[in-house]
């Protein structure tokens, strides 16, 4: 007898990163993530549903994400990058003739990265994002949105900044899946409460999903267990494995907390094991990776040589520990509460095949072990919400994040706070630019688009993110920079459109071959929220 539910919440994003640099940050970002994750993840469900096991997985594709994912270049370079990959895997396992435990990794690399690239072609026809909405349309998966750019919501001056990101969102979840989103993951799952400033209110985050129709969220545990109860429906009280409403309607989660820290922490989670491989070690000639992690108590140089078999054994042990995790967490509640309590458990995508590379037979494991277990679910969010809605409690929460720290401190600190007043300064500009442009002709609508398309692009947090870890600092200020100029160049060609000296189409096109996402952009959007 089923004791609970399991929902699985996986979200991917990468930022924009077309033509704007390659390696160590750029577009390799994304091309890693599809030869990692996204393709790998692809091939495991495709197998999973022909050996008829059930999946029930939240997947959010961020629609900057998508639009990459849609992109014809970018099509064409994760093509190039897969070619080059195999080729350096063949010259080494020529290299390492005479090594062979090198050899036989280089081999493993070389079935990978030719099944994968073959998969693109002969499985998916280079349409990765049509191969998840075909697996929403059979039910393995539920596909949700996110902020247009990632952008950081709470942190916003302006209503219009909210309000485009969320509805620019849905309308591009709409034009790939032909679905209306139910869900969102807000951006760091950064959640502001109703406030006041300068006199003015400032509607909750939750009123704007509303607005767009957006049934559900997430939270960090933090943000239900600091919540008030303002209406009880059953006698849980505020428990992070349950459902909550918002006086708005609409529904929210929190992440629990054990089954995450498996998988996050630094020090238990199942990725820093010594007999997975090590993320940080590359070969000096072909840049591909020889070493697993290794006992901590040997030195840097000391790793030993990746072992395909034993990381296998390792996988099979720490899946069947973390499913015992859940049933365990579900038992629990169920004795108190009865079988309805469900394990939230959100993740960004791209940990698992990128960051944790045995990430993805992991999840392979997950599914099929919950399949056979008798007190396991796995359930999409939509469909619990269904089931149990009319039992969450109404609740009123503040404000949190999923960050360090768990409010906006890792976005708005003393040494990245300076990104601010250009980011909300730019957003205001832009209202009062459209306000005195009711309405605008072709050339005029173009120029408008491309500056909408530079301010959304700027918005993302993860230039603020990027800047306060230091991963990479310079390319992050770079972005935003470049996106800045470029609204600049903009705008002021907008504020006097017959000054025709202000910007050449040759100008136009060039800047619009760079960030070309979003192409049916609406600019009513971006105009001031009376």
């Amino acid at each position: 007898m089923t004791r609970g539910y399991f929902g699985l919440v996986l979200h991917g994003h990468i930022p924009w990163c077309k033509k704007s640099g390659t390696w160590p940050a750029g577009e390799e970002w994304l091309l890693e993530a599809m030869n990692e994750t996204y393709i790998p993840f692809l091939n495991i469900l495709r197998e999973l549903r022909e050996n008829r096991i059930k999946t029930a997985i939240t997947i959010n594709i961020t629609p900057i994400l998508a639009e990459q994912l849609a992109d014809e270049y970018m099509k064409h370079r994760f093509s190039e990058y897969m070619e080059d990959l195999i080729s350096r895997a063949k010259k080494d396992i020529k290299r390492f003739e005479n090594h062979p435990e090198r050899k036989k990794i280089s081999e493993f690399y070389l079935k990978n990265f030719e099944y994968v690239l073959d998969t693109f072609y002969h499985n998916y026809f280079r349409d990765t994002l049509g191969s998840f909405k075909w697996l929403q349309d059979e039910g393995m998966i539920e596909l949700i949105t996110c902020g247009a750019t990632h952008g950081f919501l709470p942190l916003f001056e302006s209503d219009s900044g909210i309000f485009s990101q969320i509805q620019l969102a849905v309308d591009t979840h709409k034009q790939y899946f032909q679905k209306e989103p139910k869900g969102i993951w807000l951006p760091e799952c950064a959640y502001r409460p109703k406030k006041y400033k300068d006199g003015k209110l400032r509607e909750t985050i939750d009123y704007w999903l509303n607005n767009s129709k957006i049934e559900y969220f997430f939270v960090d545990s933090h943000g239900i267990l600091d919540a008030e109860i303002i209406e009880q429906k059953n006698d849980i009280g505020l428990n992070i494995n349950f459902g909550y409403n918002l006086e708005t309607g609409v529904s929210v989660f929190g992440r629990n907390k054990k089954t995450s820290q498996q998988v996050w922490d630094a020090k238990i989670g199942y990725p820093g094991s010594e007999y997975y491989r090590e993320f940080h070690r590359k070969d000096h000639e072909s840049g591909l990776y020889y070493w697993r992690i290794t006992s901590k108590e040997l030195g840097e140089g000391e790793k030993q040589l990746y072992n395909i078999e034993k990381a296998k054994k390792m996988v099979k042990s720490h899946a069947n520990h973390f499913v015992s995790l859940i049933s365990e967490e579900l038992n629990q509640f169920s004795e108190k509460y009865g079988p309805k309590g469900i394990i939230i458990s959100p993740y960004d995508f791209e940990l698992y095949g990128h960051w944790w590379m045995e990430g993805i037979p992991w999840l392979k494991q997950i599914f099929e072990l919950i399949q056979y277990h008798e007190d396991i679910e796995l359930i999409n969010i939509s469909d619990y919400i269904s089931k149990f809605k009319d039992y969450f409690s109404v609740i009123k929460m503040g404000e949190s994040s999923w960050g360090e720290g768990g409010h906006f401190q890792v976005w708005k600190n003393p040494e990245h706070s300076w990104i601010w007043p250009y980011i909300n300064g730019s957003i205001k500009e832009f209202e009062n630019v459209l306000e005195n442009i009711p309405n605008p002709n072709d050339w005029e609508e173009r120029i408008l688009k491309q500056i909408a398309r530079e301010l959304i692009l700027m918005e993302g947090s993860d230039w603020p993110f990027l800047l306060y870890t230091k991963q990479a600092k310079e390319y992050a200020n770079q972005r935003f920079h470049h996106h800045h100029q470029r609204f600049n160049k903009l705008i002021w060609a907008a504020k006097d459109f017959n000054d025709k000296n202000r910007l050449t189409l040759e100008t136009l096109e060039e800047i619009k071959s760079i960030d070309s996402c979003f192409q049916d952009i609406n600019i009513n959007y971006f105009k001031k929220n009376n």
